[in-house]
């Protein structure tokens, strides 16, 4: 059990830093310069992370097989 939360953790650490660049990339890239478009985006970019760590929390909370 500690192994799959180890894991999880470095997966969870690893999306994060992951999706922080994507972020940042795209903020960069293609987002005009706009408060009202920072207003929408960084709050949405800031949510959508979520989901795929739940994921990863409940597999790390999941029994083994």
């Amino acid at each position: 059990m500690k192994v799959r939360k180890i894991a999880g953790l470095a997966g969870l650490l690893a999306l994060l830093v992951i999706y922080c660049l994507i972020c940042l990339y795209i903020a960069v890239q293609f987002l005009p310069e706009s408060k009202l478009a920072e207003l929408i985006f960084y709050p949405f970019a800031g949510v959508i992370w979520i989901f795929p760590a739940m994921k990863i929390v409940k597999w790390m909370q999941s029994p083994q097989e």
